[in-house]
């Protein structure tokens, strides 16, 4: 059944329940962590807690409030893309349009997903009949996690953007969000199970859950597709019918049939797909019968084209990414080809092929030019990553003998060395402004120097104004911001002050009481700026993103685990299949493009957007907590024959 009026009622009562549930979760949170006061017995702990309680005691009704609409928001969004298939920019992809995680967003997704399996392992029958339910009420076929707009990723980001709103420290946000996540996963079993009850009063049937077959991990299937003559052994197998004038055929035929049937019942596959693989069947059982190698190895062209159909298909699914919907649109008239033939053959399946296999490496092409803008600002990241340890180490050794201020010093090592990174790698080495750039430190050390004489004095005024609008331009280059520009600007005016107020030598005797207690203000007053803390660090990149990783700090990762991931990451390679926990969500994504030393990947998936890009340090960090991996998944033949043998088993 599909009953716009039930799916908008049964939308809006979760909705309404937004608030409830955010209260409810809050002040659950709030209960467990006063209870959890007393057993905290590190005072790093404590001090923790006491945080969030103040924090909660606070902002309590405000938080409330906001969690209450991003439940509400979360859960209009996941409806809408329900409805709206993903679709790329029209024009050339910038990198502002790509999803570019940073270790930022990679821990806040860590942080979903913690939560999701808090929920998943509380609620986890009422959540399998919401499921059935949904897909019932949506007149859908197959159940799908993403057709339920409630599931539990969707509270889970809401509580993430809540707990981003909370100004605690990094690790007080986490006892808040792991608390709150229990909280959550109470709450939300109550939300489910009332929401099942009332669409069954409603009239609603939950849609019959047909398993895919189980296989078990780490073994081999008992009939394994790769190995020859395996469709030849799985045949003998079947049960035997009375003598046939040719029962070899008779069984091949019975087979094909059975395989089929598997197809059409699979799980993972969309109606619109299995509908264009079983217009096959009969094609197929017309090659079997004259080729008899479609039985005895499953690198068949016809048996790789239906692979390569159902994978390329579920990879973008028409219901949320209309590169499936134009791929289908492509595969039609070859398979009618394909259908109505009546001579078909392995070389005719193996055009097909050819043109599918075509069609899908023109996709990634286009995709790939599409963002050249991105992978060009990406590349010159990278290279910027290179360069910027050694201009830091130079300019850290031309600063080695000079009398500079903290802050001087601290932007010359860290903004400056970003300023000439990305004057190198967009202009060249040889460009004559990156080697104005590049002097205007020396020069800068040079104009701080006390002059020896009038004439050097007069030099370093007329000098002055060039070299501070050289600094203003890569301030502005960078995007440092005002307050920080200003900061700098006025230090070095101070110092410069300084140095031009002094006499040369032999001029001792033009010093005045008032000069003397002048220089002895700045240097009181510079000394009061430099203690103080700056909003840029030495290794802070600054502007517009992707710049240099910054470390994430924490809990020091196990150094086994961690070089495991970084040899992961050394594997992978344009076109690899990967599962990847993206926006709250697991998908599976293809690498597009990695940068020359792997400091940058860029996938494509169906999610929002279709396109993302991510720091290596973000991809580790998913790796070491379990959310990115290879994906290696058993082909829809290899699915089919496990069915079979299942049925076969069962029988």
């Amino acid at each position: 059944m599909h009953d716009g009026a039930l799916v908008k009622k049964h939308l809006d009562a979760m909705l309404a329940g937004g608030p409830l549930v955010a209260q409810q979760v809050i002040d659950a949170t709030v209960h467990r962590l006063r209870d959890t006061g007393a057993t905290m017995a590190l005072a790093s702990d404590r001090q923790q807690l006491f945080e969030v309680l103040e924090a909660l005691q606070v902002h309590q009704l405000a938080l409330t409030t906001a969690f209450g609409g991003d439940i509400k928001s979360e859960i209009e969004a996941a409806a809408q893309a329900q409805a709206t298939p993903v679709r790329l920019p029209a024009g050339p992809l910038r990198l502002e349009d790509l999803t570019l995680m940073d270790e930022d967003q990679a821990e806040k997704d860590i942080e979903i997903s913690r939560t999701i399996q808090l929920i998943d392992l509380k609620a986890e029958w009422e959540l399998r009949e919401l499921q059935a339910l949904t897909a019932s009420l949506l007149g859908e076929t197959v159940l799908r996690l993403e057709a339920n707009p409630c599931r539990p990723m969707v509270y889970a980001r809401a509580l993430s953007r809540a707990a981003h709103g909370i100004k605690v420290s990094k690790a007080s946000r986490g006892l808040f969000l792991r608390t709150a996540g229990f909280a959550m996963a109470d709450v939300l079993r109550d939300v489910y199970g009332d929401a099942c009850r009332r669409l069954k009063s409603w009239g609603v049937q939950p849609l019959e859950f047909r398993s895919a077959p189980i296989v078990r991990t780490g073994a081999m299937p008992e009939v394994d597709l790769t190995q020859p003559d395996a469709l030849l052994n799985l045949r003998d197998r079947l049960p035997k019918h009375p003598p046939t004038d040719e029962p070899a055929q008779h069984q091949t035929v019975q087979l094909l049939s059975r395989l089929f049937d598997q197809i059409l019942a699979d799980p993972k596959l969309e109606s619109a797909v299995k509908g264009m693989i079983g217009r096959l069947q009969a094609s197929v059982v017309r090659v079997a019968l004259t080729d008899p190698t479609l039985m005895s190895s499953h690198e068949h062209p016809a048996w790789t084209l239906i692979n390569q159909i159902a994978a390329h298909a579920s990879d973008h699914p028409q219901f949320s990414d209309s590169r499936g919907s134009a791929f289908m649109e492509f595969v039609e008239p070859l398979v009618e080809r394909l259908a109505v033939d009546e001579a078909p053959s392995a070389a005719l399946y193996e055009g097909a092929l050819s043109d599918v296999q075509a069609y899908i490496d023109h996709e990634d092409e286009a995709q790939l030019q599409h963002s050249q803008a991105a992978v060009k600002a990406l590349t010159e990241a990278e290279q910027r990553q290179t360069l910027m340890p050694l201009l830091r180490q130079q300019v850290m050794h031309q600063l080695q003998s000079s009398e500079l201020s903290e802050t001087l010093r601290r932007f010359l090592t860290g903004p400056w060395v970003d300023v000439l990174a990305r004057t190198m790698v967009s202009q060249g080495t040889d460009n004559a402004h990156t080697q104005a750039l590049v002097g205007t430190v020396d020069e800068l050390l040079w104009s701080l120097e006390r002059p020896s004489s009038e004439l050097d004095r007069d030099e370093v005024r007329q000098r002055l104004p060039s070299l501070i609008e050289r600094l203003k331009l890569g301030m502005e280059m960078i995007g440092l911001p005002q307050a920080e520009r200003d900061h700098v600007l006025d230090d070095l005016m101070r110092m410069h002050s300084r140095r031009l107020r002094s006499v040369p030598t032999g001029e001792a005797q033009a010093v005045t009481p008032q000069d003397l207690v002048q220089q002895m203000r700045d240097e009181v007053l510079d000394a009061g700026r430099d203690q103080g803390s700056d909003s840029w660090a030495q290794d802070t990149s600054v502007g517009a993103l992707p710049t240099v990783p910054m470390a994430l700090g924490g809990v020091d990762e196990d150094s086994r685990v961690k070089g495991a991931a970084q040899r992961w990451l050394q594997t992978l390679t344009k076109g690899v299949r990967c599962k990847l926990f993206l926006q709250g969500q697991w998908v599976t994504a293809h690498l597009l493009w990695r940068s020359d030393n792997g400091e940058f990947f860029m996938f494509t998936s169906s999610l929002a957007g279709g396109m993302h890009s991510m720091t290596r340090r973000a991809l580790e960090r998913l790796r070491i907590e379990g959310l990115a991996t290879t994906f290696v998944e058993l082909s829809l033949m290899q699915r089919a024959v496990d069915s079979v043998l299942q049925d076969l088993d069962d029988a």
